[in-house]
């Protein structure tokens, strides 16, 4: 019980509030755009370009605000970078693998369209959680 309660206190404190309004907010800009580029750049190309731009807002956001880092700018920038790259192939490569596959099994109804316009949803998800935990781990640590 006691090692549940460090976690949650280390966890759950400002950093975690202001990143999830950064985040939420990143993350609406980051799905409409996904969303209304899908047709003309399909899965990949709409997620990917949607967070590289969402991405540096929230590396400005995230650094100044959230964590209030002092670590040098360069070294924040590439971790950052390392961490929004493994955080976008992890959860956007797990989400397009897994849904289509859940879909298929469970909803087979649901057109492939549809199945991609879900994986993003759900990628969405995992990317904040792995994002989070390697901003606050790594990327901003002084």
């Amino acid at each position: 019980m006691c090692l549940f309660k460090k976690l949650f206190s280390f966890f759950w404190d400002r950093s975690l509030l202001i990143f999830l309004i950064i985040g939420g907010l990143n993350t609406l800009v980051s799905m409409v755009g996904s969303q209304l580029l899908y047709g003309a750049l399909g899965y990949w190309g709409a997620t990917a370009l949607m967070f590289t731009v969402c991405s540096v807002f929230s590396f400005i956001f995230n650094r100044k605000y959230s964590f209030e880092s002092k670590a040098p700018l360069l070294q924040s920038a590439v971790r950052f970078s390392v961490v929004i790259a493994v955080c976008y192939l992890i959860s956007f490569g797990l989400s397009d693998f897994l849904v289509p596959m859940f879909m298929g099994r469970f909803f087979p109804a649901v057109s492939t369209d549809w199945q991609a316009r879900i994986a993003m949803l759900v990628a969405q998800v995992i990317f904040t959680a792995c994002n989070y935990l390697g901003q606050r781990l790594w990327a901003f640590k002084e």
